[in-house]
């Protein structure tokens, strides 16, 4: 009676605690002051130390205060309980979100915040042990318990070999010492020993148990298992995609900006300083090659006359992309299948198909699963690999309205969006709700092995879709070779056209470089030699990036220019509903507020404005080149700033970067980028950010290039 009735005080301790939190969770207004303190409390030092030093003011006797970052960290590692009626709706992500914000940049606060999230990770790893213990041990008994009677049945399973022998040999010594003796007495005493000895050897299935490898990378949310323990089942992410629509005439034409015009442009004769150079041979020829293979494609004919009609209506034509983020949980194939069955033939809480996967994406919006493919999944199925490649390009043809042309060309645009809306600082989770920088730049390196696969299809299935992509830095190459030869006039519609697709064209080409020519010597590109290069394990030391990176910087530069010239300030993926909402995800808007008039003065979309800019740009010009670095590139601070934010990207991309990455390298790649995209959101301003992307060309080059972007207008 007296078990009862200490059970049922503390159901009922428990159902008030629960009541308690209920309430806690239905308050109105919390979630909105989680939004404040955030706002608050994000890269202000001061403010970030006050919040945390903010604890209950009558603590319980016997126990100390409860701290608000205490309270704050309870909110993040609770989850919801449909049996007591508990729902967190974005409680969770809220108090995660300004955990981190609280730390970032504010040492003390970071490590108390480290301090109770240790502990509750060594608490719950407690706790797991325990279960695990209590488990075994059960098992271990159930296991005895079986092997008896299996022995009592005449029964010798190879498992339980060694107990049943155990006892067989007590059974026959009991049987012998019924007849008294010192035989009995010697066979029960060499049973006993054994007996003991046995005590303390391990189950087969617990040794077996032991032997397993322990998973080290990407883990499915529903069986928690990955390549290691299941290397024929397909992992995919949760990822959110979103289309986006770029005009023409703020740098979105697709010819544009994937290098086909940039190749089309090049004069058919070289300048006679640069014939019969090493240049002549290893990049203006393949990148000739490559534009004879684009004219007579449908590509390259609406690139051209996009171009030609730069003034006309296409200036109001927009392309349309997609932009991927995550939040870095995975899940197999086949289980993202099934419990899409299960969520919509639930009996009484069905759900639509991401509905379910919302939830086991740590709550955060999701609309598609993208595959992992790699020459290392050698062991899934090519079924499974093209099954799960279709359904997320039907999900992809759904939101544009229709297939891509190349899902080459598609996964290459994603990658250099994504890489924008890093360099631009902006708010990558701001559509779905979750996804930190972490988890996307790994998202990088998935995509760019997507990218491969998609390049190796092509060379069979469309050769001048493979041969543009991988001759682009070849053409980029060539191109600044030739805009800076000194018998070259650069006079004329068609080098205006070639100045301007030198400067659009500059991200794409820099990615390719990266994607297509990071594992081989330059010198050896194209041949033999360099195909057999791709099962190396680092970058070469010589490799394209490393000998042309101040010729792509360059173009970064004039790229630089050309999006200041046409009032292009974002990445092109932010969202109008979120324009109100603060889009920088870092201490970027420090510069904003000393640099705010340092645009062009009219607003952007209009003719008049497009036209005033670029005056406005042709007038300093004339007199930031007559200034000695530091004052000019001042006065361009804030537009300069992503397309050096994108080079440092791109270095470390360069230097990371192999095919067939495993997800431990993946992981410690990424760190890299998060510490140095950090590290340029903390520049004070353009001279250290300048440092920091680790840039020692002369500054006043930097400021020539780009002014030589602003007038490709």
């Amino acid at each position: 009676d007296s078990a009862k009735g200490t059970d049922l005080d503390e159901t009922k301790e428990k159902e008030a605690f629960e009541s308690k939190w209920r309430d806690h969770f239905a308050r109105n207004g919390l979630a909105t002051a989680l939004r404040i303190l955030n706002s608050l409390g994000t890269n202000h030092a001061s403010t970030q130390s006050l919040i945390a030093t903010i604890s209950s003011d009558e603590p319980t006797a016997g126990e100390e205060s409860i701290s608000l970052l205490k309270v704050v960290h309870w909110l993040e590692s609770t989850s919801d309980k449909a049996s007591a009626d508990i729902s967190l709706k974005d409680l969770g992500i809220l108090s995660e979100t300004l955990l981190d914000s609280l730390q970032e940049g504010n040492d003390e606060v970071k490590t108390q915040i480290g301090a109770l999230r240790k502990a509750t990770r060594d608490r719950k790893k407690e706790l797991a042990m325990e279960r695990r213990s209590r488990a075994l041990a059960k098992m271990g008994s159930s296991g005895a318990g079986v092997a008896a009677a299996a022995a009592s049945a005449g029964i010798n399973p190879s498992s339980f070999a060694t107990m049943a022998a155990a006892l067989s040999s007590s059974t026959s010594s009991n049987t012998r010492g019924s007849g008294g003796g010192a035989g009995a007495t010697a066979t029960a005493a060499s049973a006993a020993s054994q007996s003991s000895s046995q005590a303390s050897a391990k189950p087969s299935w617990m040794a077996e148990m032991e032997a397993m490898e322990e998973e080290t990378g990407l883990t499915c949310a529903v069986c928690q298992e990955g390549s290691t323990l299941q290397p024929r089942e397909l992992l995919g992410l949760y990822v959110y995609i979103k289309k986006v629509s770029i005009p023409y005439d703020k740098c979105g034409g697709r010819g544009d900006v994937d290098g086909a015009l940039l190749l089309m442009s090049l004069p058919g004769l070289l300048p006679a300083s640069l014939r019969g150079t090493d240049m002549a041979k290893n990049m203006f020829q393949p990148a000739v090659n490559a534009a004879d293979g684009l004219r007579v494609t449908s590509h390259g004919a609406t690139t051209v006359s996009a171009a030609a009609g730069d003034s006309g209506n296409a200036t109001n034509r927009p392309s349309h992309y997609t932009t991927t983020v995550t939040s870095g949980n995975a899940i197999h194939c086949t289980c993202h299948a099934k419990a899409r069955r299960a969520d919509r033939n639930h009996p009484k809480a069905p759900k639509s198909e991401w509905e379910g996967a919302s939830l086991r994406n740590s709550r955060v919006t999701c609309n598609a699963v993208l595959p992992l493919v790699a020459s290392r999944s050698s062991k899934v199925s090519l079924i499974a690999v093209e099954q799960a490649l279709a359904e997320h390009q039907t999900i992809v043809a759904n939101m544009l309205g229709s297939r891509p042309q190349s899902m080459l060309w598609h996964t290459l645009h994603d990658v250099r969006l994504l890489l924008l809306r890093m360099a631009h600082g902006e708010l990558l989770g701001a559509d779905c709700g979750g996804g930190s920088l972490a988890s996307n730049s790994s998202l990088l390196f998935y995509m760019l092995s997507t990218a491969d696969m998609f390049a190796k299809d092509a060379i069979h299935n469309a050769p001048e879709t493979a041969q543009h992509a991988q001759n682009l830095d070849s053409g980029f190459i060539a191109a600044s070779e030739i805009l800076n030869a000194s018998d070259y006039s650069g006079v004329g519609s068609v080098a205006q056209r070639l100045k301007r697709a030198f400067a659009d064209a500059a991200p794409m080409a820099a990615l390719c470089c990266i994607l297509f020519h990071n594992l081989c010597d330059d010198k050896d590109v194209g041949t033999t030699s360099a195909a057999s290069s791709e099962g190396a394990t680092k970058p070469h030391p010589k490799r394209r990036w490393k000998v042309h990176k101040d010729q792509f910087l360059y173009g970064l530069m004039r790229c630089a220019g050309r999006r200041h010239a046409r009032s292009v300030a974002t990445s092109g993926c932010v969202s109008s509903r979120n324009t109100l909402r603060r889009q920088r995800s870092s201490s970027f808007a420090d510069w904003d507020e000393s640099n705010e008039n340092d645009g062009p003065p009219s607003s952007p979309g209009s003719a008049s404005g497009t036209e005033s800019s670029a005056a406005a740009a042709a007038a300093a010009s004339s007199s930031a080149l007559g200034k000695r670095g530091a004052p000019g590139l001042n006065e361009y601070a804030k537009s300069l700033r992503p397309m050096v934010v994108l080079y440092a990207i791109l270095n470390q991309l360069s230097e990371d970067f192999t095919l067939n990455m495993d997800d431990e390298r993946i992981e410690e790649s990424s760190q890299r980028f998060v510490a140095l995209i950090r590290s340029c959101t903390e520049a004070e301003n353009i001279q250290d950010l300048i440092s920091t992307a680790n840039i020692t060309v002369d500054h006043d080059m930097l400021l020539k290039e780009f002014l030589l972007g602003i007038e490709t207008l």
